[in-house]
């Protein structure tokens, strides 16, 4: 008589041992783009990278919002052709649900053709356009200042646009260099709509300082004695002068722009 072998107890998981490196978890990741073939090109390539998981996909600036509401991605990579633009924007309608979303904006459109700075409905010149845009002629430069954590040129090497996504995942900014340098003109010490001289206080300066070293808000008000709520009236400050909407860009400007801070040593 055959008798049935008994199934093996099941090996307990092993825990963590101190000093052992644990595989990372996935970036989550939601794909909007109007095109169905170009969305599924964006999702097979992503889908390829071990450390990426689309988790969502997208064709439309309604469906966007519903998508990363839903799901919560980690970053969302946002083509800036979405259909519904010329309605409402995609990423203020995007922030708005969920302020913290880190968005990768990717577009290879100026101002011609960019269903952000020239929607259907509007029949601006570019030469008009440039009254209302004071960022640049290239919707990437309006994506960074509506709040992209960073953008890449469809033509990019698909390497700078992975670079770009696991960048804006661990909270930094990417951008491409034609947009860097939109940005350094647009808002620089020289730049065309900038100040020429941005008159910094000394105290704004030294708040620069640490913001430029990453420090927070809770970190900086205890370095320099003030309180957290007078940090944020600094920042207030600087990001009014230096014409961006957020310290991560004020950070990269400010990092990349070190003359910037040559009042405070001739104060």
């Amino acid at each position: 008589m055959a008798h049935s072998r008994p199934k093996p107890a099941k090996r307990p998981r092993r825990a963590a041992q101190p000093g052992r490196t644990l595989r990372p978890a996935r970036i989550r990741i939601v794909v909007a783009d109007s095109q169905a073939i170009d969305r599924g090109g964006l999702v097979g390539l992503l889908d390829d990278e071990r450390d990426f998981e689309v988790v969502g996909e997208a064709a439309h600036v309604l469906e966007a919002v519903k998508q990363c509401a839903a799901i919560k991605p980690d970053v969302l990579v946002l083509s800036l052709n979405l259909l519904g633009q010329e309605e409402q924007a995609a990423i203020p309608a995007i922030r708005g649900v969920l302020p913290r979303l880190r968005i990768v904006a990717l577009s290879e459109r100026g101002a011609d053709h960019c269903l952000v700075l020239n929607p259907p409905y509007r029949t601006q010149s570019a030469a008009e356009l440039n009254l209302v845009c004071s960022v640049g002629m290239d919707c990437l430069h309006l994506a960074v200042t509506q709040g992209a954590a960073a953008t890449v040129r469809r033509s990019a090497d698909p390497e700078d646009l992975f670079r770009a996504i696991r960048t804006a995942a661990e909270g930094g900014a990417w951008y491409d260099p034609t947009t860097m340098t939109g940005i350094l003109s647009a808002t620089g010490p020289e730049g065309r709509s900038g100040p020429k001289e941005p008159n910094f206080s000394a105290r704004e300066l030294d708040v620069a300082a640490l913001i430029v070293e990453g420090h927070s808000n809770k970190e900086i008000s205890s370095t320099l004695g003030i309180s957290e709520p007078t940090v944020k009236k600094h920042i207030g400050h600087l990001l009014v002068k230096l014409g961006l909407p957020d310290r991560l860009q004020a950070a990269l400007l400010l990092a990349r722009n070190p003359l910037l801070f040559k009042q405070k040593s001739q104060r």
